[in-house]
């Protein structure tokens, strides 16, 4: 197992994905607070060709805070790995994701708790589990603040370091399992059990014995997350790296969710939340005195709604974009060569689908496949599959490609181009997943395992490109969410009746992107000298 990596001094945070949402409470806004956010976005990892993806995450408040991490794999953002981190006062959590054989595995050296804990006799790892590991060799990561707890709570005291060791990671662990009666669909709590009650409040056992609880409650966590990563090349050693997109204002309070069951466990207050669109679906719901939920309570716990307002434009406190801009380079001499890879991610695609029947679909080869639909309206047709499906994706690419003397592409007289189109224009209808890579040069950097290509101008080496994107337009995008819920047991999602959704038309109409340009400097007699640098995308 490597060395566990430093923090690195790295360029400052993406300034186009600076702003953040709060939710249907407060309004959006428009400060990056010095590159910090409640939530940030690593735009790609990969564990390809011999390459590891590493990440750095800063508690900068002298609170307690529980973070989610998630992996989401490239092609279609299932959530192929996830875990919370309990970070204490000013602690650092860093590690990396690699291969091991052919385990998927997330290292840490770090002594911060989890939840779960981790695997391993040969280091401590997290294995990404088989139901989404197919395809998960790339993808982009999600880092969510779910909650702050202050000084005095249990969750901090267990949490806390001394000599670097924290005092308690069982009893903070205990924080993360599913509420013995679940609160979140209406019962009463049963306050003598460990658990997630709420969002705002979960129960650790006093002790091992596990015969008493001790209650932790639970805020906003605020813009206090700096989170950065790195993409390392383990044969070459090539290294590149980057702050992530920092989102401020993202939650606007605590989601706290158990870290065992699932949507397909019928359970809407785990794992698979928070995420782009805010808190868990049940977070609404806050408890009077006596531990029993007041429907419709928004004052204390996370709402959803926010991936709408990532989708506004950037310069709303968004990250919808229309075009993409950056350099290029195919730079190749005999014993030196520059070459170019772009990441363009579109995150929160996920959340444009009838998750539902969209994971079914992709987990049960026999299963009925989600169909793009053409009316969100309609309710999703079990017959056809239709009404499912409202990403993005596949998006239509148009790059306008220059070299460094201004020339573009030109047509050869007699050519046939689809109209209306001015000569340069290359449209590329292939960007159909939610991480897509671009090689402009001889070599692809990243190893991508999918790629696109795109020509540039004869006999030029280097360049810019300007690249316009048009969501899919079979079909109207939407946003998806469960309907119908309510604070009683009736309001119980089961396997055999699939989760009530709706889809909604989306107002902005933007597509989220996020991403960079990975540069490669090659030199054959002098490989010591080889090195990468990530630079970041500009945004129309």
């Amino acid at each position: 197992m490597k060395t566990m990596f430093k923090p690195l001094g790295l360029a400052a945070a993406v300034a186009a994905a600076s702003a953040g949402y709060s939710g249907i409470v407060n309004a959006q806004t428009l400060a990056d607070n010095g590159g910090l956010g409640d939530m940030a976005i690593v735009p790609y990892y990969t564990v390809q060709e011999g390459f590891s993806t590493g990440v750095s995450v800063i508690n900068t408040s002298a609170e307690t805070q529980i973070v989610k991490i998630r992996l989401r794999r490239a092609v279609d953002s299932m959530d192929a790995l996830d875990f919370n981190v309990i970070l204490s006062p000013w602690d650092v959590y860093t590690g990396y994701v690699q291969l091991s054989g052919d385990e998927f595995r997330f290292y840490s050296n770090d002594n911060s708790c989890t939840a779960p804990i981790y695997n391993g006799t040969d280091g401590q790892y997290f294995v990404m589990p088989n139901i989404y590991r197919d395809g998960a060799e790339e993808g982009y990561i999600e880092i969510v603040a779910m909650a702050a707890a202050d000084s005095t709570q249990p969750i901090s005291i267990a949490a806390r370091h001394s000599g670097g060791v924290p005092a308690d990671c069982a009893r903070v662990r205990d924080n993360f399992f599913p509420a013995d009666t679940v609160l979140e669909y209406g019962s009463l709590a049963d306050l003598a059990t460990r658990g997630v009650k709420s969002s705002a409040l979960t129960h650790q056992w006093t002790s091992a014995a596990g015969t008493a609880v001790d209650p932790s409650n639970y805020v906003d966590s605020g813009n206090v997350l700096k989170v950065s990563y790195f993409i390392k090349d383990d044969l070459s050693g090539i290294e590149f790296g980057n702050d992530a997109v920092h989102i401020a204002d993202f939650m606007n309070g605590p989601s706290m969710t158990n870290q065992k069951f699932g949507i397909f466990d019928g359970d809407l207050q785990g794992f698979d939340f928070p995420d782009l669109n805010g808190g868990a679906p049940f977070s609404a719901f806050g408890l009077d005195g006596s531990g029993v939920p007041i429907p419709g309570t928004l004052a204390t716990s996370a709402v959803r709604g926010s991936y709408e307002a990532l989708r506004a434009p950037s310069a709303a406190g968004g990250l919808g974009v229309t075009a993409v801009l950056n350099d290029w380079s195919r730079n190749s001499q005999e014993q030196f060569s520059v070459d170019t890879d772009w990441v363009v991610t579109a995150p929160g695609q996920y959340l444009m689908v009838n998750n539902f029947i969209f994971q079914s679909s992709v987990q049960d080869p026999d299963a009925a496949d989600c169909l793009p639909g053409g009316d969100p309206t309609l309710a999703y047709d079990p017959a056809t599959g239709a009404n499912c499906d409202f990403r993005d994706i596949p998006m239509t690419a148009t790059f306008t490609v220059y070299d460094r003397e201004e020339q573009g592409i030109t047509i050869d007289e007699g050519d046939l181009v689809v109209s209306p189109q001015p000569p340069g224009e290359i449209t590329v209808d292939v960007l159909d997943q939610e991480v897509n890579v671009i090689v402009w040069g001889a070599f692809d950097v990243l190893g991508a395992d999918k790629t696109i290509s795109v020509p540039v101008p004869a006999g030029s080496q280097a360049g810019w490109a300007n690249l316009v994107t048009t969501p899919n337009g079979a079909h109207v995008q939407a946003i998806c969410g469960f309907t119908g819920l309510a604070p009683t047991p009736s309001g119980q999602p089961t396997l055999a009746d699939p989760m009530p959704t709706t889809c909604t038309e989306v107002v902005n109409v933007d597509t989220p992107l996020v991403g960079f340009v990975a540069w490669q400097r090659n030199f054959a007699d002098l490989p010591a000298a080889n090195y990468g640098r990530i630079v970041k995308h500009s945004y129309e």
